[in-house]
């Protein structure tokens, strides 16, 4: 089987990108040949395309003729493919003579405001067009057959990186990650004035100055003198340490249409996550008992949680290493070749 993987890839500053050379790497350890397809800024995709461009669709053709590939899978989130076009240019590419297979790094599941309207639309639409979509999660995957009327629609963990169990060393918190509005970090730093003796690290690039300016107004009405803040983006072997010095995460998300990234991060090192109730990054938490789910934009309710978490310790662990084994980057790989196989299927059939 040979395949076309589009997507960002390093060293792009992405999370999609790592993911993806992640999900690469391990289909080719199951012994799927892979061929990169990046934006114009992988440096280390095989081919390169505009993503934004309305070529698109014939320029993944062309690459598909060339490789002689089987299937194309693409990684799915409306920015990648340009606002202003409303993704039709995706839309256009995905008519293919093979099957194009689409996973959503964001499932949208309300329509409250224009922003999600069109998301909304953009993703029943590409629903219709892919041979066969992918979620993080089985409630995203069952909302893309219900509401997107998907059958072929399957859910597939994030893949983790299964490094040694962390053993609790203290009370260090940390939040890694892309900031913007939708993650509520100043939140989490007014919730550490509730906290001495615990110690809080936010270490992510700023996505705006405005919300950097938040952040560090957080953090100068912080009054234990107990958060750091490290504004940059953080390259892979600085985010070790990181994660190596941290005894629990925390994501105050106050919108998440995703699964996260930064979580699958902490569970592959063994550190319990407090997670806030919104959106879908609180699924894997509850099914597995990996940490707790708090409200959202309260400080007081992040605390109490980030408190419990070190109450249980033991507990959270153990979910944490029932959900590594079902979401290993050996067992996501397998199922998404699984996938693919069925897909050429239904097209042959």
């Amino acid at each position: 089987m040979k395949i076309g993987m589009v997507s960002k890839y390093p060293p792009e500053e992405d999370g999609i990108a790592i993911y993806a050379e992640n999900l690469c790497r391990e289909l080719e350890n199951a012994g799927v040949e892979v061929i990169r397809i990046g934006d114009k800024e992988s440096a280390t995709a095989n081919y390169k395309a505009d993503f934004k461009s309305f070529s698109l669709k014939s320029r993944l053709r062309q690459i598909t003729e060339k490789e002689g590939l089987d299937l194309l899978h693409i990684q799915y989130i409306a920015a990648y493919f340009g606002k202003y076009t409303l993704n039709l240019n995706l839309l256009l590419a995905l008519s293919q003579k093979i099957p194009v297979v689409v996973t959503f790094h964001e499932v949208h599941t309300t329509t409250s405001t224009a922003k999600e309207k069109v998301l909304s639309w953009l993703q029943k639409k590409i629903s219709g067009k892919a041979s066969a979509v992918i979620a993080h999660t089985r409630q995203q995957k069952e909302f893309l057959q219900m509401k997107c009327g998907k059958k072929q629609a399957y859910a597939v963990h994030m893949g983790i990186t299964l490094n040694p169990m962390h053993r609790q060393k203290g009370k260090n918190i940390l939040f890694f990650g892309m900031l913007n509005y939708g993650k509520g970090v100043e939140h989490l730093i007014a919730a550490m004035n509730y906290l001495p003796g615990y110690s809080l690290t936010v270490a992510g690039k700023a996505i705006g100055k405005d919300y950097e300016a938040i952040i560090k107004a957080a953090a100068a009405e912080n009054k234990f003198g107990n958060v750091k803040l490290d504004i940059r983006w953080v390259p892979e072997d600085e985010k070790r340490k990181y994660l190596e010095a941290a005894d629990a995460m925390a994501f105050p998300y106050t919108w998440a249409p995703y699964q996260s990234a930064a979580m699958h991060d902490a569970f592959s090192y063994g550190i319990p996550a407090v997670v806030t109730d919104a959106g879908a990054i609180g699924e894997v938490v509850k099914e597995f008992i990996c940490g707790r789910i708090v409200e959202q934009r309260s400080p007081k309710a992040i605390a109490a949680g980030i408190k419990g978490v070190f109450s249980n310790y033991e507990t959270y662990q153990h979910g944490i290493t029932k959900y590594r084994n079902e979401a290993n980057w050996e067992r996501t790989a397998r199922k998404h070749a699984e996938i693919y196989n069925e897909a050429m299927g239904e097209r042959q059939a």
